[in-house]
């Protein structure tokens, strides 16, 4: 009968090897869940503090511009709660970067594997922060301005009402055109259409400019700023045209798809801006979490923490200040900006309607 001989040695170093496995995973597993635990209380306190400061700076502002001047204190308040609504989530990326930075600069460890292991943890709240940006800046901040622009409208009491509702205009219809008010999909489709209409001036202005001899061509290149909006110079050095067809082309075609291509494209400028404005947010977060990552692990060396530390400190509140009151003053300008633009349009609409009726009047005229 052969006897297996019992190895004592390779059964306690499995055993003692098992049993240390057990303690190291905690230990990681606890400090795993302590560094997300100071990611979200650092950002829940930063974000608090900045949207604290932002609504304060805004009723400010506000009420140095006398806008709370005719309104009750809760009609007050409401208006402000519905624009620091609209602007809040402009206010994540910093409060992230904050928070970001806060824990990597307190990290104790040197090693890059502990920082790549803390940078995947912060995922855990980094994703769900930029997918509810995502939302709330694609689907709800659009809804939050029209309603804070309506209020605003109301309060300036500007609006031509009587005129709008004689003529068959609603405030809803002109926000409904407005880059601010579009859907996802409406906002894309409308850039593409701008686009393909300013570069069909642009080809057009090209066109006439070849049909032009050198000194009118020029004249004309400089006068509409044609090389501003992308336009090729060019000219023709044997005209075919006559003197009266060319000095058409000039002051009359030329310049009316120069005035259009210019019109298109401050049009298109304001739909691309809002579709980067709202796109913007989700991609700052992801830029600001892994910037200031590698900026809090870099800075977190002791022999110059303490030195930097107060430095560090100083310089991201003086950003977080800048930043939030820049942020403030954006949507309180853009509020103002489209509430007078919503009085301009309603008139623009009375008008294009009251030109079209009169000449419908005169063609009936007419025929009569």
């Amino acid at each position: 009968m052969n006897i297996i001989p019992f190895n004592n040695n390779i059964l306690i170093t499995r055993s003692s090897q098992q049993l240390n496995a057990v303690p190291h995973q905690t230990i990681i597993s606890k400090m795993n869940m302590k560094h997300l635990k100071k990611f979200c209380i650092y950002f829940i306190a930063v974000f608090t503090i900045a949207e604290l400061c932002g609504f304060t700076g805004l009723v400010i502002k506000e009420v140095d511009k006398g806008t709370f001047y005719n309104l009750a204190t809760k009609e007050a308040l409401d208006f402000c709660v519905q624009l620091g609504l609209a602007a809040f989530t402009s206010l994540i990326p910093y409060s992230l970067s904050v928070a970001t930075f806060l824990v990597f600069w307190a990290m104790d460890r040197e090693k890059w594997t502990s920082f790549f292991r803390t940078l995947a943890i912060g995922l855990v709240l980094v994703l769900p922060l930029s997918a509810m940006t995502y939302y709330y800046d694609w689907f709800v901040r659009p809804q939050m301005m029209v309603i804070s622009v309506i209020k605003k409208v109301e309060m300036k009491q500007s609006y031509p009402q009587s005129l709008a509702d004689k003529y068959g205009v609603s405030m809803e219809q002109i926000l409904n055109k407005k880059p601010m008010s579009m859907s996802k999909t409406k906002l894309i489709t409308q850039i593409d259409s701008l686009e393909t209409s300013f570069q069909g001036d642009i080809d057009t202005c090209g066109l006439l400019l070849s049909i032009l001899p050198d000194t009118l061509a020029s004249k004309a290149y400089d006068s509409y700023r044609l090389k501003e909006i992308g336009v090729v110079y060019q000219y023709a050095v044997h005209p075919a045209a006559n003197e009266d067809s060319l000095m058409f082309i000039a002051h009359s075609e030329l310049y009316q798809h120069a005035i259009g291509a210019w019109e298109t494209s401050n049009e298109l400028q304001r739909h691309k801006q809002e579709y980067f404005g709202r796109t913007l947010n989700t991609g700052c977060i992801y830029i600001g979490y892994i910037l200031f990552a590698f900026l809090g692990y870099l800075l977190r060396y002791k022999p110059i923490k303490k030195i930097l530390a107060v430095f560090a400190i100083l310089i991201v509140a003086a950003w977080i200040y800048r930043e939030i009151n820049s942020i403030v003053q954006g949507y309180a300008k853009k509020l103002n900006t489209e509430s007078h633009q919503i009085v301009v349009d309603t008139y623009k609409e009375i008008v294009g309607i009251r030109e079209s009726k009169e000449r419908e009047m005169n063609a009936d005229t007419q025929l009569e």
